[in-house]
């Protein structure tokens, strides 16, 4: 039984403690902000203001008296971050550490993750081969992503009920509804990126990425009637070209952003309460890492 124990107890800890660690870092990376510094200091303070939610919600949970007055004094302190993003990318365990102790499982796949979103950018942002080069080096950039299985979350489909099949599920949208929509305008943007980075020419992609920065600042501007969208945008969806050319990757992407519902529905809800977070948190993380679970074939790239 000990030896049991021991394997268990080892198995678990190499999950919490696997390396988010790209080695070696691409030549590429975050060279997207030397082509297109706006929109990669607002992916910046993307990260800043998931965390700072984040943490808020953890820090207050079963305290929060008036949701309204909560939403509209955080979402001031975020536009200002948005206003005036940072130059470069900040450690979520300096902004959030309560919410960095509470998801070790999460805060692994979300950071191996969105090492994927950046040099995925990174690479449609620099390469001077707009073909074959170009697709092959994004493909190569997945397979290394693909290489570290403890921290890695599934390209296989997931229906929607994987973020709101949950006894937890919606309660974020429902009391934060201008949060909500926030987030998923992040999301929006980042996939509309991949996209506008594919058209063939400079000059096309420079007038696309600048019209996606507009339309992010107009969805904001007036949350939550700005925002119009019904369910979490999907990269196929926006993105169709670049599901097309990457048909594994949107999966892997539209996970990763069901995830963050997930984090944001746990803190939300109080039928999680703070002591049954960190346990939840872990369940939930391993649910994004098993291709079986809440797999479908109705993928938005499938139909």
């Amino acid at each position: 039984m000990k030896k049991i124990f021991f394997v268990l107890f080892f198995l678990f800890s190499h999950v919490l403690n696997a390396e988010v660690v790209w080695h070696p870092s691409p030549p590429e990376a975050y060279r997207l902000g030397e082509v297109y510094p706006e929109a990669q200091r607002l992916l910046f303070a993307f990260d800043y203001g998931h965390a700072l939610v984040y943490e808020t919600l953890i820090l207050k949970k079963g305290n929060i008296t008036n949701p309204k007055e909560l939403e509209k004094e955080l979402l001031s302190k975020i536009f200002s971050i948005l206003e005036n993003p940072p130059y470069i990318k900040v450690d979520e365990a300096d902004i959030a550490p309560s919410y960095v102790y509470k998801f070790p499982l999460i805060i692994n796949l979300f950071d191996w993750s969105h090492m994927l979103h950046q040099f995925v950018l990174d690479v449609l942002a620099t390469s001077e081969d707009r073909g074959p080069k170009m697709i092959e080096r994004v493909n190569q950039i997945y397979e290394k992503y693909k290489s570290n299985k403890p921290i890695l979350i599934t390209d296989e489909c997931k229906s929607m009920l994987f973020m709101d099949g949950h006894y937890f599920s919606k309660s974020f949208r429902r009391t934060f509804p201008s949060f909500n929509l926030l987030i998923w305008s992040y999301h929006w943007f980042q996939i509309r990126l991949y996209e506008d980075l594919l058209l063939p020419t400079k000059m096309e992609r420079d007038v696309s990425v600048a019209n996606t920065v507009a339309q992010f600042k107009q969805l904001i501007s007036n949350l939550p009637d700005s925002a119009d969208f019904d369910m979490m945008p999907e990269t196929a969806v926006e993105a169709p070209t670049f599901a097309k050319l990457f048909p594994k990757i949107p999966a892997a992407f539209d996970n990763n952003h069901m995830l963050h519902d997930i984090v944001s529905d746990m803190i939300t809800s109080d039928k999680v309460p703070l002591g049954k977070l960190r346990g939840e948190a872990l369940r939930m993380g391993r649910m994004a890492q098993d291709p079986e679970a809440f797999k479908t074939i109705n993928c938005s790239q499938n139909n």
